[in-house]
């Protein structure tokens, strides 16, 4: 099988190709459509039977050649660029530069085989787009409300009172807009329905996780769905004097965890089995964050579990489930 390494900027993206005879060939090309047909008729000219390209998650650079080369019908990886540094470290890569990275993901993907990836639907791209914008003007609106207590200037106090009243209305469109959206689409709506019968979590977390996570009940088990989202704990230890305390590793989805952690607190006293947690792990004397921590895990296990079965959530039914679907190590 061929392999396709790419590292991407906004304008411009490096591909590495190592052939069927294993030989490698390097080029750059625009990230715009025309790059891309550039880059279909560049393979074309090397024996590439079969393929496998790899790109690493730089913002929103890789999504379109993602999509291009899945269109193609080859097979895509899009892996967390911590993972291509780790490599890249283990080599014992000295250099770095667009076209020694192309050729590390290059022998990263040949070596590793991470798992493939496929396109969101069109309604999840809109619902991710929805989302991500709503919460852009919300910060927006959060700046304008701080300068306006600060303010002593009238004009400018009525000026920003204006603005406010915007980025309101606009919020609220947008919000009838996904809220449309979620009902319109029969497997929005259940999978929506599903989350929301977990307790701690409401519409806006649902939504949320819907679309950041919009391949969730695909994962292996629901520890790769915890370790996606950055809630699995990183522990540090060396030899018997080296102990530091156990965090969050942090690796994955930001926004994973900005929309967890709230719902996690109201869940530890609310939803029964991440109340039960809590209780355990204040017996064992551990902290507020760890505690807080375990809850977003483990209500996230229960998330993959709720997607993957497709019933509602049971508290119940729930213990009874195999460790590897909903279950976390305290």
């Amino acid at each position: 099988m061929a392999i396709l390494g790419m590292d991407i900027s906004q304008h411009t993206f490096d591909a590495t190709v190592v052939d069927d005879t294993g030989a490698r060939h390097h080029r750059q090309f625009a990230n715009t459509e025309t790059g891309f047909h550039a880059l279909d008729q560049w393979l074309s000219t090397y024996p590439v039977s079969d393929l496998h390209a790899c790109m690493e998650a730089t913002n929103v650079y890789w999504e379109d050649l993602a999509e291009h080369l899945f269109q193609q019908g080859y097979r895509v990886s899009v892996v967390n660029p911590a993972r291509t540094k780790g490599f890249a470290i283990s080599q014992l890569q000295r250099n770095k530069t667009d076209k020694v990275d192309s050729g590390v993901i290059a022998d990263f993907c040949e070596r590793l085989s991470p798992r493939s990836w496929h396109p969101p639907s069109p309604e999840r791209r809109q619902l991710r787009d929805l989302v991500r914008h709503i919460d852009a003007v919300k910060k927006t609106r959060t700046q304008q409300i701080n300068r306006m207590k600060t303010c002593r200037n009238p004009l400018v106090k009525r000026s920003l009172q204006t603005i406010i009243e915007t980025l309101n209305a606009q919020i609220a469109n947008m919000e009838a807009e996904i809220e449309t959206l979620c009902t319109t689409h029969a497997t929005l709506h259940e999978q929506r329905m599903l989350l929301m019968s977990i307790q701690g979590i409401g519409a806006t977390t649902a939504t949320k996780i819907l679309a950041e996570m919009y391949d969730l009940d695909e994962y292996v088990n629901a520890r790769a769905a915890a370790a996606d989202g950055g809630v699995t704990p990183s522990h540090y230890e060396s030899g018997t004097s080296v102990r530091r305390r156990s965090r969050l590793s942090k690796i994955g989805k930001a926004s994973i965890r900005g929309a967890l952690y709230w719902p996690a607190i109201t869940a530890m006293h609310h939803n029964p089995v991440i109340r039960d947690l809590k209780e355990r792990l204040e017996k064992k004397g551990k902290a507020k964050k760890v505690i807080i921590g375990a809850a977003m895990r483990k209500l996230l296990h229960i998330v993959y579990g709720v997607l993957k079965n497709k019933i509602p959530f049971d508290a119940n039914y729930v213990n009874k489930l195999k460790p590897s679907t909903v279950t976390c190590v305290d």
